[in-house]
């Protein structure tokens, strides 16, 4: 019980990229790899409902900080992951699952934005995982193909490319004017993860996407992965925090990210581009599989043993 309440805060956003990297290898025709990480996923849910249940105060506690409480809106995307997954065995307990995550992270947003945006500002926590909260809503849009929900989607669409392009300048300027202290270092991964989910919701949702729209945020999502490219020998000089959750669904939707835009490329006839962003998509597999190995390996022995999760 003890190790129920201690479960740490980015073990959610870090579920959402596992989950989605399996996807991605069952697009590969590796189902066993999805099924397994939907049934961790599912385990770890439960556990998290035990503590919100068991222990109300702690959760509290942690969502009164602007970071952990960023990194909540994690729980309701691995929600609307699970309510994908299970919508192929009971549409309805599945539909039940997604609507229900998506009406809590819009609730989540509102509650947020009041009290870290309108009741106090404080520059130095407005770090990249504020776009877990503004953006992760808009993994409705990445996995809700089957929920016939496309009229609110097309909003939830509009509403994320929107948020991205007014947080982003803003954002951009603050990481190069303000320090990033070493406990949220690695929030500077999450950069990588609103324009991929624009990208991937613009194409799932919306016919005949923009051309220019489309680059626009393509040429974002490569930007924002060769940063964290270049950043990953410092990312990796820190010990192992829970904070390393930062490099996990950013990683994850980026590849999706690049394969929904080769699939474009591929639609409208430019196929010699098309051959370049796939070939970016399998670097992309490759360095993702390694870091969401090493961080949900490294979260297991967090899980497993008394002294690193006391320490």
């Amino acid at each position: 019980m003890n190790r129920l309440e201690r479960i740490p805060v980015p073990v959610l956003p870090a579920f959402v990229g596992a989950l989605t990297l399996g996807n991605v290898y069952a697009g590969f025709g590796y189902t066993w790899i999805r099924h397994l990480t939907m049934w961790a996923a599912t385990i770890l849910i439960l556990c998290y409902l035990v503590k919100l249940i068991r222990w109300p105060n702690t959760c509290i506690n942690e969502y009164k900080n602007v970071v952990p409480a960023s990194l909540y809106a994690g729980f309701t995307m691995v929600l609307m992951i699970l309510g994908s997954y299970y919508f192929d065995y009971s549409p309805l307990i599945g539909k039940g699952i997604y609507t229900i995550a998506l009406i809590l992270h819009g609730i989540h947003i509102l509650v947020f934005t009041y009290r870290n945006v309108i009741r106090k500002r404080d520059i130095n926590t407005f770090v990249p995982s504020w776009f877990v909260t503004y953006n992760g809503i808009m993994v409705s849009c990445v996995v809700g193909a089957s929920m016939n929900m496309g009229g609110i989607l097309k909003y939830v669409v509009y509403y994320g490319i929107v948020i991205y392009f007014v947080l982003i300048p803003i954002m951009i300027w603050r990481l190069l004017n303000v320090e990033v202290k070493p406990p949220v270092y690695h929030t500077m991964a999450v950069v990588l993860a609103p324009c991929s989910l624009c990208l991937v919701s613009l194409m799932n949702v919306i016919e005949n996407p923009n051309k220019i729209l489309a680059w626009i945020l393509y040429l974002c999502v490569l930007a924002s992965f060769l940063f964290i490219v270049l950043k990953l020998p410092k990312f990796f000089s820190f010990p192992f925090a829970p904070g390393y959750a930062g490099l996990t669904f950013p990683m994850a939707i980026g590849i999706v990210a690049t394969s929904k835009m080769t699939a474009f490329l591929t639609s409208i006839g430019q196929e010699k581009a098309a051959a370049i962003t796939g070939q970016i998509g399998g670097i992309q597999l490759y360095i993702t599989t390694m870091i969401i190995g090493y961080v949900m390996l490294r979260f297991l022995m967090m899980a497993l043993s008394v002294r690193e999760q006391k320490a």
